[in-house]
């Protein structure tokens, strides 16, 4: 009932009017498509930017190119928030930094899309994944680590998220427990794009190892059980694999 699934949905996340590095906050990922002739020139300048990037957005935590799965000339960067008035206030502020307004003239002829999302993270599946807050995962940097996105598009109906939610909050001890190399990084569904919309992020060695690890949980009882019980409400779901750039906060 729409009754249940606010209850639900109020377990998974906090806010507060107060920004405070105690709460839960927002994620914003962008996705920008690049042209193919111009990915290698637009990588250079925004490695030679990101100590400004990080100076300007305190918050930005990763930036990744795709493997496989997904479109491969385009780039996905991540950035955490206390709250939308955070979020604003930190915009503002960089797109008047001189620096800022020239990196973003020297990027604009590469770019061919921008798209942004606002996800609100599921705290009870992050917490039953044994996972701190995305603005707490500080992983060592290891060469060739690969970073799991596995979005899922629900059905219409204020019951499809929290009713996953529900379920992954129970199977995703058992997934975790199967592989030692799964490193649940973020969980959490959209707020602002398209709606009912549930990612996870993952951290892995490399993409074998995520290979591995899926075939581990597709073993455990408990894991199947939930996977059978939210695959209905799932319109269609995907993977993509993204290594982090050599200047990414997340490495």
């Amino acid at each position: 009932s729409l009754a249940q699934g606010g209850r639900l949905l109020s377990r998974s996340f906090s806010s507060s009017a107060t920004p405070s590095s105690n709460t839960p906050g927002l994620l914003e990922w962008r996705r920008y498509k690049i042209r193919f002739e111009g990915m290698q020139e637009f990588l250079r300048l925004t490695e030679e930017s990101a100590a400004l990037r990080k100076s300007l957005h305190p918050g930005w935590l990763g930036f990744f190119t795709p493997d496989t799965g997904g479109c491969l000339t385009s780039v996905h960067h991540i950035y955490h928030y206390d709250d939308m008035l955070h979020r604003q206030e930190v915009r503002a502020k960089a797109s008047e930094d001189e620096g800022w307004k020239a990196y973003r003239a020297a990027i604009g002829p590469h770019v061919v899309e921008q798209e942004s999302s606002i996800f609100k993270p599921a705290v009870q599946c992050i917490e039953a994944g044994g996972a701190p807050l995305i603005q707490d995962f500080k992983p060592e940097p290891e060469e060739g680590v690969m970073y799991e996105l596995r979005k899922y598009q629900l059905h219409p109906g204020y019951g499809s998220v929290p009713g996953l939610i529900e379920s992954f909050s129970k199977g995703l001890p058992h997934k975790v427990a199967a592989d030692s190399n799964s490193k649940l990084v973020y969980f959490g569904f959209i707020d602002v794009g398209m709606l009912n919309t549930v990612i996870e992020l993952w951290r892995y060695p490399s993409l074998a190892a995520s290979i591995k690890a899926r075939e581990s949980a597709r073993k455990v009882a408990e894991w199947k059980d939930c996977i059978n019980s939210v695959t209905p409400n799932v319109q269609h779901f995907r993977t993509t694999a993204l290594h982090p750039t050599s200047f990414s906060p997340l490495r």
